[in-house]
């Protein structure tokens, strides 16, 4: 029977085992494989110890000819707090479906060199289809255990314990939900879901993330590197993967985190209350941008890129598009606040003055009624720039509840929905469009939510430095690492 056959048959039984009323394992020998009782109380005689065994080696078998070795080991090394696969075996402790859903969670987090490893050409020669037709042959795992809605899966973990202690499991196990209906998303709704959602998740360099392409059909990026400092800002250069791409290279800047657990959560809180939001972040990340502008990996024949951000990491791409605007020709803003007024108006001037591009940059800012976020900063990027190969939309969203929480407003997702409807207004303008770019000109609720913030910004910068000090030093004392930083390697 083929690895792959049988990794099915794992994965049907290990369903099986999960939908059942009781808990359930795994047996299998070289002929049949099904589910059977779990005795919680009882000891293993020595006949069922050998049949675990027995069962053990079989998975193991499948698992490794049909992902391989290198994939295997990597991913019991994920997630060796959840298993030890050699103990197990060893002991003859029975497989139990969690164990089957580790790899399919492990196999779902799909990386160049998993590809590479079976298959002599490199990704980037070959089409998309192929790249597709690999992928199934590479990872032939179905989604093991829970499912949610990936509509429904909020930037924020799925359990209270992930707030303050990181679960690669949940973390992966999530990525694999949001990845899993690609295929019925327009390319809005997707690039809303990886900028609100998506990156919260850790990506991995290497990784190849499914997208939709340009003609509809579906596409790949290839994480092509993360940028961290451990400041707070966090970005990933996502490249096109194969060589019949119809995508952009894509810039995503992450939003800041209310899971402690996650990279430099802290950070980011101190991004967004200091005078300027996101300039801390910005000017330590500020280097590596321009490494990453110059490399030709990234952007071949020079080509230029997209940029997204949602919250804080609006803010963050406000100041690369500032910086390296020669090299973008699409940026995408959800709910974001404006820079400061010196880096919006010298943008402007920058832009004025410079000869007609040959490819037009298209700057789209989605702002959503009742969301305080926006309130914050002087001036938008795009602001005072007047030009005809800079289009500029402005999109005002409005809703129907007006019961709705601010945050759950802030968070919501426009395109990637399936409920809560709403009217998108586009402001088109010119000054009314300066206008709306500009807070000190938005009225006077807009004044007094910017004049607060800075009020109060210096004393929450400062009893967030503290606070995050005294969490060090606890986890520290206890031997237990809560707050983690973008700038350690993800082992």
């Amino acid at each position: 029977m083929s690895s792959i056959l049988r990794i099915n048959h794992f994965v049907e039984s290990a369903q099986q085992a999960f939908s059942s009323p009781t808990a359930k394992y795994l047996s299998a020998d070289s002929r049949t494989l099904g589910v059977s009782q779990l005795d919680l109380t009882g000891s293993l005689t020595t006949e069922a110890k050998e049949q675990n065994k027995q069962t053990w080696k079989i998975f193991r078998e499948s698992v490794v000819g049909t992902i391989g070795q290198r994939k295997f080991d990597w991913i019991c090394h994920r997630y060796r707090s959840q298993i030890n696969f050699t103990r197990m075996e060893r002991s003859g402790k029975p497989l139990l479906p969690e164990h089957v859903e580790l790899f399919s969670i492990g196999s779902s987090q799909l990386m160049g060199r998993d590809i590479k490893s079976r298959f002599p050409e490199k990704i980037k020669t070959i089409t998309r289809e192929q790249l597709s037709e690999r992928i199934r042959l590479v990872q032939p795992f179905g989604i093991v255990g829970g499912y949610r809605d990936p509509v429904k899966i909020s930037g924020s973990p799925g359990s209270l314990l992930a707030y303050f202690f990181h679960d690669k499991k949940l973390m992966d196990k999530e990525k694999q939900l949001l990845f899993s209906d690609v295929e019925r998303l327009t390319f809005p709704a997707w690039l809303e879901r990886v900028s609100k959602v998506v990156v919260n998740r850790e990506l991995i360099e290497g990784q190849l993330i499914p997208a939709p392409g340009q003609d509809g059909r579906i596409d790949y990026y290839k994480v092509h590197r993360k940028i961290g400092t451990g400041d707070g800002l966090v970005a990933y250069a996502l490249k096109p993967a194969t060589s019949n791409s119809t995508l952009k290279p894509l810039l995503v800047f992450r939003p800041s985190q209310w899971a402690f657990s996650n990279e430099d959560a802290f950070e980011t809180y101190l991004n967004d209350v200091q005078p300027n939001v996101g300039e801390m972040g910005w000017k330590a990340a500020a280097a590596s941008f321009r490494q990453l502008m110059s490399d030709p990996h990234f952007r071949r024949n020079n080509e230029k890129i997209s940029i997204t951000g949602y919250s804080l990491g609006g803010a963050h791409a406000q100041y690369f598009l500032a910086a390296h605007a020669d090299n973008v020709s699409h940026a995408v803003f959800y709910n974001d606040p404006s820079v400061d007024d010196e880096t919006a108006e010298r943008f402007a001037e920058s832009m004025n003055r410079k000869p007609l591009r040959t490819e037009p940059l298209n700057i789209q800012i989605y702002r959503m009624k009742g969301d305080f976020c926006h309130y914050v900063g002087g001036k938008h990027i795009g602001w005072g720039v007047n030009r005809p190969d800079v289009n500029i939309q402005l999109m005002e969203v409005d809703h129907e509840n007006k019961k709705i929480a601010a945050f759950t407003l802030h968070s919501h997702r426009i395109f990637d929905n399936t409920s809560f409807p709403y009217q998108m207004h586009c402001v088109e303008d010119t000054q009314q469009l300066f206008n709306h770019l500009e807070n000190s000109k938005r009225g006077p609720d807009v004044l007094w939510y910017e004049r607060m913030r800075r009020i109060w910004g210096g004393i929450a910068f400062i009893s967030l430095y503290s606070l995050s000090e005294i969490v060090r030093l606890t986890s520290w004392i206890f031997g237990v690492n809560i707050l983690r930083s973008s700038r350690d390697p993800d082992l």
